[in-house]
């Protein structure tokens, strides 16, 4: 009887944990990770013309990564100027798609926030 107990017991919190465990949410992710993010950004940002090198500072860009990694209503958060805004948001369009977050081992579609620095080196 007390083995019976431990055993319903066990397999009772064995499915609690596994449960638990299927629930977490996985967020999204830029192919190859945030080295591969941080290296297309640096590959692909131009520093605005317009601005002659004077300013300095970060865009922070919110976008939505769909089922299939597509990004969509990608915009603006928190503006810079309007030149560094520009190529902040025509870089990230460029973006190859992303993977998507995961919960219950399903895609969903979820919300995402960036900063893009604008920084000078010295």
């Amino acid at each position: 009887m007390k083995r019976l107990l431990i055993t319903i017991i066990a397999v009772l919190l064995f499915s609690f944990i596994e449960k638990a465990y299927s629930q977490v949410l996985t967020p999204p992710e830029f192919p190859g990770g945030k080295e591969a993010f941080s290296a297309f950004l640096h590959k692909n940002l131009k520093w605005p013309t317009a601005d002659g090198g004077e300013s300095q500072g970060i865009v922070i860009i919110s976008f939505f990564v769909e089922k299939d990694g597509r990004l969509s209503e990608i915009k603006v958060a928190k503006s810079m100027s309007a030149a560094f805004d520009e190529e902040a948001l025509r870089v990230i369009n460029l973006s190859p798609k992303w993977i998507p977050a995961m919960k219950n081992n399903k895609f969903i579609k979820s919300k995402y926030t960036v900063p893009i620095k604008f920084y000078t080196a010295g």
